[in-house]
Order: C-alpha cells, then sequence, then structure tokens
C-alpha cells in the first residue's frame, strides 16, 4: 500500500500533534505516523497523570533553565511562547491554572484533557492519524522522502521526527528517532538519564520511604567539596531519594558517578536556621518542658517519619529528658541536621527517567525554522533534540514551541 502525503510527522506525543496541527493548511496532506495503537501514551502520565502543560515564567527564564545550549530555544519560543500555548488550550475551552513554581496544568487535573484537545483539532483540521505504523526504513529521495513499514510505504515531500527520547520505552520512547535521523546523515550524542531518581547506598533509609521534605537544601560532595546544590522539596523512595530538586541536579550526579567520583548526598534540613541558632532553639524547649523526652524533643524539630532514623543517626536514648542532654549530643543534634548524609551508588534506570539528554545536537537544527542543517526537508521537535529541563513544565513547552515551529515551517509558512 502506498500513500502520498505533504507532511508526514512521526510520532504522536505531544511535539508530533502540535507538529501534525499547524503543519495542515487548506491545501496540503499531512499525516501522523504513530507505533502505538494510540496518541499520547506518555503525556498521558506526565506530570503524575495531571499534566504540567508549561510554566509561567518569561522566556528569558526558560532559556536560562535549559542551560548553556537554551539560547537555541529562542527562536522556537518567540513564534509560540508559553503564553500562545496557554492561548491555544484556553481558546479550546480547556482552562488552566497556576500552581507553585508557576507551573500551569489543566483545572481538570486530568492529562487526558490536554490530550483530547490535541486530538480534536487534529480531526478538526483533517490530519490523518496512521497507528500501528512503527517505521523501518527512512530513505531520502529525490522528491522527499521514503518511510516503510511492514506491507506499507509512506511517500512525502517533508518530514518531521518527534519520536521522544529513550525514557517509559513501554509509551513507545525507545530511541527510534536517534536512528533515524543518524540514517539520514545526523550525529547522536549517547542519551542518558536527564531528570531521573537517584539510590543510595544506605539500605536504612528505606524506613524513609514515602516522606516529603519541603524547604530543605540538598548538595551533591564530590572529593568533600560541593558539586551542586538546589533548595526546595524532595522525597525517599525504597530505592534511594527523589522529588524536584533531586531530578534537577541528577544528571550531574550521573556524570560523577560515570567517571568513577564518590558522590554523597548532604541535606541540610534547616537552612534557614545557623547552628547558634538551633542550639537556641534546642535550649528554649529545653527550658520549656525539661522533662520532655529526647524523641518529644525531636516532634518540634522533625517530620515524625524522621523521628526514628535521628534517634538512630544520634545514638542517643529516646526516652532521654531533654534537660539532662550533654553539650556533646546538642552538637550530635544540630550535625544531622545541618548535614545529613549519605552516598549516592547510582541513578535509576534511563526506562524511569523523566526525560532523557541526549539526541541530535542542536548545532545540526537550525533554530529558526527546526530544520536539518544536514538534509534539506527534514525537522526535528521535541526530546529527540538534544537539549534537556528542569521539571515545571519546561519540556513540555519546549516539545510545544518546537513542534509548532517544524510544522509551520514544513508547510511553507515561516
Amino acid at each position: 500500500m502506498l500513500y502520498n502525503f505533504d507532511v508526514a510527522v512521526i510520532g504522536a506525543g505531544p511535539s508530533g500533534m502540535m507538529a501534525g496541527i499547524s503543519a495542515k493548511n487548506t491545501s496540503n496532506k499531512v499525516c501522523i505516523l504513530e507505533k502505538n495503537h494510540s496518541a499520547g501514551k506518555k503525556l498521558l502520565i506526565s506530570g503524575k497523570g495531571r499534566c504540567n502543560v508549561t510554566t509561567s515564567k518569561e522566556i528569558s527564564e526558560i532559556v536560562s533553565a535549559f542551560g548553556k545550549n537554551g539560547k537555541f530555544l529562542y527562536g522556537s519560543l518567540t513564534r509560540f511562547s508559553n503564553k500562545d500555548v496557554i492561548n491555544f488550550f484556553e481558546s479550546r475551552k480547556v482552562i488552566l491554572k497556576e500552581e507553585r513554581g508557576m507551573r500551569m496544568f489543566p483545572v481538570s487535573d486530568k492529562s487526558e484533557t490536554i490530550l483530547n484537545c490535541l486530538l480534536t483539532e487534529l480531526n478538526s483540521k483533517g490530519v490523518e492519524m496512521i497507528y500501528n505504523f512503527p517505521v523501518n526504513t527512512i530513505i531520502k529521495t529525490e522528491h522527499g522522502f521514503e518511510i516503510t513499514s511492514k506491507n506499507k510505504t509512506i511517500n512525502c515531500k517533508k518530514l518531521i521526527i518527534a519520536t521522544g527520547g529513550k525514557s517509559y520505552p513501554e509509551t513507545g520512547s525507545t530511541g527510534d528517532g536517534y536512528l533515524f535521523a543518524k540514517s539520514l546523515g545526523h550525529t547522536i550524542i549517547s542519551p542518558i538519564p536527564a531528570l531521573t531518581p537517584l539510590i543510595a547506598g544506605n539500605k536504612e533509609l528505606v524506613s524513609l520511604a514515602g516522606l516529603t521534605l519541603k524547604n530543605v537544601e540538598l548538595s551533591f560532595m564530590v572529593n568533600d567539596e560541593v558539586h551542586s546544590k538546589e533548595f526546595g522539596e524532595m522525597l525517599f523512595t525504597h530505592k534511594g531519594i527523589s522529588g524536584p530538586i533531586v531530578l534537577k541536579l541528577s544528571r550531574g550526579v550521573y556524570e560523577q558517578l560515570a567517571m568513577g567520583n564518590k558522590v554523597f548526598a548532604n541535606i541540610d534540613l534547616k537552612p534557614k536556621l545557623d547552628e547558634l541558632t538551633l542550639r537556641q532553639r534546642i535550649h528554649k524547649e529545653t527550658l520549656k518542658a525539661p522533662k520532655k523526652e529526647y524523641q518529644s524533643l525531636l516532634a518540634t524539630l522533625l517530620p515524625r517519619l524522621l523521628i526514628t532514623y535521628t534517634i538512630k543517626a544520634t545514638t542517643i536514648d529516646k526516652h532521654k529528658q531533654s534537660s539532662t542532654l550533654n553539650r556533646e549530643e546538642v552538637k550530635k543534634i544540630i550535625n544531622f541536621l545541618k548535614h545529613f548524609r549519605f552516598e549516592i551508588t547510582g541513578v535509576e534506570s534511563i526506562k524511569r527517567a523523566i526525560v532523557t539528554h541526549g539526541g541530535v545536537p542542536v548545532e545540526e537544527i537550525n533554530p529558526k525554522n527546526m530544520e536539518s542543517k544536514i538534509t534539506e526537508g527534514l525537522f526535528f521537535a521535541g526530546e529527540v533534540i538534544c537539549l534537556d529541563g528542569p521539571t515545571g513544565g519546561f519540556n513540555m513547552q519546549k516539545a510545544f514551541s518546537t513542534g509548532y515551529v517544524a510544522g509551520m515551517s514544513s508547510s511553507g509558512s515561516i
């Protein structure tokens, strides 16, 4: 079977669907090729099933969040900004709300709301969705591209690769796009986990699984020096640690471990209080209730789930009256509060990473239109591009912006 299209998009994720929407006009034929039997599988699980659509931060802040190569996004963000994303959905009766950290979610708190909006728009525009189409080969032809899958062949004038990265492969992100790009002349930066939970060496930490810590400062130490640090929220898992500040710093930890360096996590549980202030606070609690047991004193300083662990770590009898704590014991308590330290021995598999770092280098893509600098008529969108940001709606915004510009460019609108 042979199909002919003006524009073909590989991948029905956020970037691919937005590319299909922006590529379609009244005079051209556009299709989206998806290996799964339905669209947006990874979108549905994003933001814990709520879909953090974008961020309300300024464009300069979004660019900065992507690091040294973030300036690559200026071209797509100025053409389709976060304000444009918000307007896109709200003009289609999907109302968004802003939450802590300037993160934008649908009021419904359901990622299905976002997916259904995109699918409705694709349908209304007449974009052909071709499911169960795992691409086998792509060949550059005189007039465009020939894409084969089993007994089907697609011919298109312009091609957009929006296949995602290599995380959560059960959703379809298995790194296929890297192979396609390489076959069309591109180099590929090997993918590594970018936003992923970390594994701790201290097995006793499993007792803290499910504990969330807010307003703490997490530092990662390499050779007794601070390699990176972040203030905010984190949580303990059955294997180690996760949460926003852990995920943000995880790529750097991965790189250090890959170099054979030992990495230690150091949590300052009271970053806004210095040691003298903490000592005064403990003294004040002791004067207020001198017969209060040590475990009860800790309850005024720490979350309940952390008390038993702290008692073991400080080796102080939980029944000891607070008024009988000596100078060395108070010093132990303060040291734990300011330096809760343990070794990080690994990172979760790339399969569990929220996003991957790797793929097509930004140097090989024109930032103004997302077209390949190597193969004419080839465009890229989304996570297949080697550029990843932190949690908070940044990566979804990148997907929508690059998808929109790739689609518009492929149809000759830019």
